[in-house]
This record gives structure tokens, C-alpha cells and sequence, in this order.
């Protein structure tokens, strides 16, 4: 199996090399929002993306939407600790105010539950998925992982 995984990592690894390293802000929580923590960051490096404000190893902190104005991430991932997609959406539209308020180039809510809140051999997935959402052009979304754009809906965007 850890021979399988590594294997996956290096052809991600392959597909987004020589690429742009958007920068990513992951949110483990919208309201109060939590930054991605733990390994969140190391799997946005291995996807090709750089994150925002978090390191790796750094555990998951509470900031401040007012901490995060002026970022303008390249890509936002809603990631929820601990919900599927369903629910990750359903914290995006309850914040879509404050998620426009930090001036994405895109959003996404991901399946949180299952790739990015536990460790384990999932978390390779989570990479997986990352690199799409980072480099659509390159990487080819992976079978059975749920996520979703987010648009802002216009009555948030001021």
C-alpha cells in the first residue's frame, strides 16, 4: 500500500511540475474561520499550490475575518473539519458575505470528511484533489471525491 501511495504522490508530483504555485487559504472552519493546519499545508505544497498564513506541522488556529482581508488567495478550499461536501457548501452560503470579502480567483468546498480531516492513506487523495483544484489543466479530478466551485452569489459581492 505505501509503495501504491507514494507512487500517486510522484505522479501529481509530475503533472504540476514546472507550473505556477497559486496560493491557497484553506479554511478547516468558516464561522469562526480556522486555517488548515496540521499536514493541510504540506499537501497544498505537494499540489503545487503555496498556502496562505499556515505551515506545515502548525496546528489549525482561529483568525479573524478582518486577519484575512487584503490576502487575495488565488483559490480559497472551504474544508470544514469533519463534512462532506453537502454541509461544506451549506457553511460557504452562510458566509458567502465573508468569502467574498476576501477577493478569491476561485472557491471551492471539498469533501473535508473524507480527504483532509484525518490522517491516513486518504490524505493522498486530498492531494490528489488539491492538484485539480489547483491545476485543472493538468491533473484530472480523482474518481469519488466530492467538491464544488463555490460562486459568491452577487448580493454578497460589494
Amino acid at each position: 500500500m505505501r509503495g501504491e501511495l507514494e507512487t500517486r504522490l510522484g505522479w501529481a508530483h509530475e503533472r504540476i511540475e514546472g507550473a505556477r504555485r497559486p496560493s491557497v487559504l484553506a479554511l478547516e472552519w468558516l464561522d469562526p474561520p480556522f486555517l488548515g493546519g496540521h499536514w493541510v499545508p504540506q499537501m497544498i505544497e505537494l499540489a503545487g499550490g503555496k498556502p496562505l498564513i499556515s505551515r506545515p506541522g502548525e496546528k489549525s488556529r482561529e483568525v479573524k475575518w478582518p486577519d484575512l482581508k487584503g490576502l487575495a488567495p488565488d483559490v480559497v478550499v472551504a474544508m470544514p473539519c469533519g463534512y462532506y461536501v453537502a454541509d461544506s457548501r451549506r457553511q460557504a452560503e452562510e458566509n458567502a458575505e465573508r468569502l467574498a470579502s476576501l477577493e478569491a480567483g476561485r472557491i471551492w468546498v471539498v469533501d473535508a470528511a473524507s480527504s483532509f480531516s484525518r490522517p491516513g492513506p486518504r490524505l493522498v487523495d486530498g492531494v490528489e484533489l488539491l492538484a485539480h483544484l489547483l491545476h485543472p489543466e493538468r491533473v484530472e479530478p480523482p474518481a469519488g471525491i466530492g467538491f464544488e466551485p463555490f460562486a459568491v452569489p452577487e448580493a454578497s459581492v460589494r
